[in-house]
């Protein structure tokens, strides 16, 4: 596979010394990043440590604005994701946050610009699609990689995260909670479809991961279609209505995105359920405030 120097979306460059030349693995992988500031797509590439000495370096660096600059060329491994094995496959990705911790926020424009280069590096490269998985809690740095040969597949790009690799939070649970959806939209677009473009607290955010119970198996009270947000730090979803559908299908952490119910039920564990548009499943409404 033959690799390019960059992409035309990068409209800014400031080449780093800081990287392997040539890469010596195939470009598989996308690996964001967050930068923990609200920076310009200047500042971010002007780092200290994506400077001569500094140890550091990117792909591509997004600013708030959406501008992308380049960082070091396609053609060469950059050092930013703590694992070799890991940055010689991979185009990194160094995204300006608009908000701090702990959630560390990105602006829409921000990621619909990494959607669009997602994308577009994806389609240069010659993938259909793209692939992602939470990884368990049970798996640690030493096998990771190990444990990413169990579903990744040849001939998908997939999306790998820096906190795999180092005690870090990055790319941050804002950018983290969107994974699914851009996944799904990447691959939308992969085959043709139309773009749509993110939009912070739509509830569009999350797409569909796992089927829940339909109505006449859990004694539901009614469709209904509101918007709710999430009191609780951390707010399980479960298949079904109750804290009886084991496991969760996935915990939201510090979550401050709308969600739409389009359905309420009773259950176990909770005064009443409310599935979620989305498809992904059914939330406790103990823990929300309509909005």
């Amino acid at each position: 596979m033959s690799t390019r120097r960059k992409s035309a979306l990068a409209t800014v460059e400031k080449i780093s010394p800081n990287k392997t030349i040539p890469r010596t693995g195939v470009i598989r992988r996308l690996t964001p990043h967050c930068v923990a500031g609200n920076c310009t797509v200047e500042s971010t590439l002007g780092l200290a440590a994506f400077q001569a000495g500094g140890g550091s370096s990117t792909s591509y660096a997004i600013g708030s604005d959406g501008r992308i600059g380049l960082g070091v060329e396609e053609t060469n491994r950059p050092w930013t994701t703590s694992s070799p094995t890991n940055d010689h496959e991979a185009i990194t990705f160094e995204i300006a946050n608009n908000g701090g911790s702990p959630d560390w926020s990105m602006s829409d424009a921000a990621i619909n610009a990494w959607l669009n280069l997602a994308v577009e590096i994806a389609q240069f490269y010659g993938f259909k699609k793209v692939s992602y998985q939470e990884k368990p809690a049970s798996i640690t740095i030493a096998n990771v990689e190990t444990w990413i040969k169990t579903w990744a597949k040849d001939g998908e790009m997939i999306i790998t995260l820096h906190c795999w690799y180092k005690d870090k939070v990055c790319p941050g649970p804002y950018f983290m909670r969107q994974i699914p959806w851009l996944v799904s939209e990447i691959n939308r677009r992969l085959n043709g479809s139309a773009a749509t473009l993110f939009t912070s607290g739509s509830s569009t955010v999350v797409t569909a991961t796992d089927s829940s119970t339909t109505a006449s198996d859990t004694g539901s009270s009614g469709n209904c279609n509101y918007t709710v947000r999430i009191t609780a730090q951390a707010l399980n979803v479960r298949k079904g209505p109750g804290t009886d559908y084991q496991p969760p299908v996935r915990t939201l952490v510090n979550d401050k995105n709308l969600y739409t119910i389009v359905e309420e039920s009773t259950g176990k564990g909770a005064t009443k359920w409310g599935r979620l548009k989305s498809g992904l499943g059914w939330i406790s409404l103990d823990y929300t405030i309509k909005s």
